[in-house]
């Protein structure tokens, strides 16, 4: 029974997670992307949904993985952080009834996936879901990327997921348009200030803004400028749940939601379709 009698076509967002705990701890360099988590709940109406899907950057398998329990504890898959995020909570209840139906989705679209009652939700999930959701009213389904990196594949993930969005759950896309560790590590200590990503940021906007035919020009991202400097070859996990968002999205029109320089030098995007 949904919250309310009346349907919902829930939205489909992809948001910038920052970095491990960071953005819940007030670090300097995430409070805007902190800020954009809390918006979360502008865009997605907590009062309409009945759940919340979040494809995550941190975890990848093999097959699509789906989170099962009544209830999940957190994966605290980060180092060298503050000792309080250790002891970070969200106690959203899980969604094991969507799980079945959407595990039962994939199966039909020929997409092979699993069901864990088990593990945790890693910070990609409880990151974002604590700043926009405190008071843990939603309950959350963590949809796994896979190990693959295969942008076609995971566009087809989100053809799979945009059903959902009909039936009153939103689609979270947790990632970052940006995601380069070499790059970050070295602007730590050596930090012109010059964007080096404004003409792959371009294109992602122009792409997620665009028609359903723009939308799939995702598919051969990996040949625009900047592209592999943005996301290195096997390391585009955290770009991956915004090809799923594309796919999900549907041909729902598109808006930006977070343009946004990190440590001064990696532009970042965020985007919400449908709502």
């Amino acid at each position: 029974m949904s919250r309310e009698t009346r349907a919902y076509h829930a939205p489909c967002i992809f948001v910038n997670h920052g970095g491990g705990p960071n953005p819940i701890l007030g670090e300097k360099n995430n409070l805007e992307i902190a800020d954009s988590l809390r918006d979360i709940s502008k865009y997605v109406d907590f009062d309409r949904v009945d759940a919340v899907i979040v494809v995550t950057a941190h975890r990848e398998e093999d097959i699509v993985t789906i989170s099962s329990g009544d209830r999940h504890g957190l994966v605290y898959d980060y180092n060298n952080f503050p000792k309080e995020s250790y002891s970070l909570k969200h106690a959203a209840p899980g969604a094991p009834l969507l799980a079945r139906n959407v595990h039962a989705a994939f199966q039909r679209a020929g997409i092979s996936s699993t069901l864990d009652e088990t593990r945790g939700w890693d910070h990609g999930v409880f990151v974002p879901m604590i700043l926009a959701d405190p008071n843990a009213r939603v309950p959350i389904l963590q949809v796994s990327i896979l190990k693959e990196q295969n942008a076609a594949r995971h566009f087809e993930i989100g053809r799979v997921l945009h059903e959902f969005r009909a039936q009153n759950v939103a689609i979270v896309g947790s990632g970052m348009t940006y995601h380069n560790m070499a790059e970050f590590d070295r602007a730590k200590v050596e930090n012109n200030g010059v964007i080096v990503n404004e003409n792959f940021h371009k294109y992602l906007t122009d792409v997620c803004t665009g028609d359903e035919k723009a939308r799939k020009r995702i598919l051969t991202w990996e040949q625009e400028e900047e592209a592999l400097e943005a996301h290195p070859v096997n390391e585009a996990d955290h770009f991956m749940p915004l090809v799923v968002c594309l796919g999900a999205s549907g041909s729902d029109p598109c808006e930006v939601v977070f343009d946004s320089v990190y440590t001064k030098k990696f532009r970042l995007g965020g985007y919400v379709w449908g709502r």
